[in-house]
């Protein structure tokens, strides 16, 4: 398989000056934002030589709506004026031709909120909406008569959970009459949503029984088709040849891109993979074809670091895609031997300050013993490598050079029965530990993942963690770079005992985190926590 180029962060605002962005499974997933999305685009949003739109395939709200939800997803910068659906794009059509629907009858299998975005704006009424059963016109399994006193101007199919047997034959009926358009808002045959492998039927469920018992061809007016690009030329003026479209979806996003004459990246983030791209390359007799690909393929978008190879994306993906900081971080398990924390503790304060004064980019940002869990004569460092890997070096040159530093590790190790260290790196929606006074309890959580699940884990927490900070609760969240793989760190502090089972309680009764832990667990081999005390060392007391 070949894949798409690479591009920059750098080479994206250097060429392009007006940005289109599906929303669903590039921006956010089900009501989980991306990780850096949120701050990607608010800086074009402040750029005055950049513009920025969301155009959504999404027609079952109301512009308002769609902004109040985005809105509480963390897009609150996002206006009216940002946002291209095909709602909007079919209501403009129906304003723009008065002499044939001004006032007019719409038969809309869609829903209210459709409704009222094609009234309001359109200039129609629409009828159709709701549930509309079998067994209200026969007690038998065919409907053999219809009431066809009403003939409406168009049959408009988009997602419709009423989709019915009745339904259908009434659009394929009113079809009969050439005069009669049938339009059509996406042609999306699935959503993407919050859980893998659950299947959420489309618009295009709607229209591809109509269009198969019409015999009709309808009018499409959402990505990938022509209607939404020259309604975005007619509103924004945009030059195609300074314009990039990020999509998740070969069939609508990046066909959108190909089709109109602008480049276009992919987003993995989203619906297709990998292997679609794959599947698409070869037909069903084995052989290469003419496919719809991505022009651009991006990894650090959305940090603004340099793009890697996308072959390695499997190796680097977590620090590619989940971090933006220099740092790293050391997290040192001490299991020290019963009977001898004071010993320990004095060992380990001696080698502190032996690396600390041979290197001043290191610091000991945190420094516990574990009160209660799995194992309690134990103590956790964190150490952070504020010059990165380079740091790391450092250490490690350390350890194997300077002999102070060997004596002061190996009276350690004598006073331990086992020691472990990962290096990790923290994730770009958590904050990095800063100094905390005291006093307070850690509870340190502690994830083993199911292999290549990391990606979905960030999805969803870069929502969930604002479920969890107004009480000024989170310390720092990691993920292994080496070490255990595919393991997660989460810190929390809390005042005490008491105040942690109020903060928890007082979080599950909040809108919205329930579904952040219904999404995760199912990605979790292995959990744990650890109830933890400073040492006189720590800087988070």
């Amino acid at each position: 398989m070949t894949l798409p180029p690479t591009i920059s962060r750098a080479e994206l605002l250097a060429k392009f000056d007006t940005f289109l962005f599906d929303a669903d499974g590039v921006l956010w997933t089900g009501d989980i934002p991306v990780p850096g999305a949120i701050e990607f685009f608010k800086y074009l949003l402040a750029d005055p030589n950049k513009r920025a739109f969301v155009l959504t395939n999404n027609s079952t709200k109301t512009l308002q709506q769609y902004l109040e939800k985005i809105g509480k997803i963390g897009f609150g910068e996002i206006k009216a004026e940002n946002v291209i659906s095909p709602a909007l794009v079919l209501a403009d059509y129906f304003k723009s031709n008065p002499e044939k629907f001004a006032g007019q009858k719409v038969y809309l299998m869609g829903t209210e909120d459709l409704r009222k975005t094609l009234e309001e704006i359109g200039g129609v009424e629409c009828y159709g909406m709701g549930p509309d059963h079998v067994h209200d016109y026969t007690t038998g399994y065919f409907i053999h008569e219809l009431d066809m006193s009403v003939i409406p101007k168009a049959v408009v199919c988009s997602f419709d959970s009423h989709l019915s047997y009745p339904k259908i034959m009434k659009a394929a009926n009113y079809l009969l009459k050439p005069d009669v358009e049938f339009l059509v808002t996406n042609e999306d045959y699935t959503f993407p949503g919050p859980i893998p492998g659950v299947v959420i039927p489309g618009s295009g469920t709607t229209m591809a029984p109509v269009a198969a018992v019409s015999g009709r061809k309808p009018t499409i007016f959402g990505k990938p088709h022509r209607p939404m690009m020259d309604f975005l030329k007619r509103r924004a003026h945009i030059d195609p040849s300074r314009t990039v479209m990020f999509g998740d979806r070969l069939d609508t996003d990046i066909k959108f891109g190909n089709d109109n004459g602008i480049a276009s990246v992919w987003m993995r983030t989203g619906v297709h993979k990998l292997e679609d791209i794959a599947k698409a390359e070869i037909g069903g007799d084995g052989k290469e074809q003419e496919v719809v690909k991505p022009k651009g393929w991006i990894k650090k978008l959305l940090t603004g670091q340099h793009p890697v190879d996308p072959s390695e994306w499997q190796k680097q993906s977590h620090s590619s895609l989940l971090s933006s900081s220099e740092y790293i971080y050391e997290i040192m398990t001490h299991n020290y031997r019963p009977g001898e924390q004071e010993k320990y503790l004095d060992a380990f304060g001696t080698y502190k300050d032996e690396v600390l004064n041979k290197r001043s980019s290191i610091e000991l940002v945190g420094s516990w013993t574990v009160g209660y869990g799995r194992t309690r004569d134990q103590a956790i460092h964190l150490w952070r490598y504020k010059k990165g890997y380079e740091d790391v070096d450092g250490a490690i040159a350390m350890h194997n050079d300077d002999g102070a530093v060997r004596a002061a590790d190996s009276e350690v190790a004598r006073l331990c029965g086992r020691r472990k260290n990962l290096i990790v790196k923290s994730f770009s929606y958590w904050r990095e530990p800063e100094q905390r006074p005291p006093s307070h309890v850690y509870d340190m959580r502690s994830y083993v993942l199911q292999p290549g699940t990391m990606i979905e884990w960030a999805n969803a927490w870069a929502k969930g963690i604002s479920f969890r900070r107004e009480a000024n609760q989170d310390v720092g969240g990691f993920f292994a770079q080496v070490g255990q793989l595919y393991v997660v760190y989460h810190i929390w502090a809390y005042p005490s005992m008491a105040a942690r089972n109020d903060t928890r309680q007082t979080t599950w009764a909040k809108p919205g985190w329930d579904a952040t832990v219904a999404y995760t667990v199912p990605l979790i081999k292995k959990m744990q926590s650890k109830i933890m005390t400073p040492t006189k060392y720590s800087q988070l007391k």
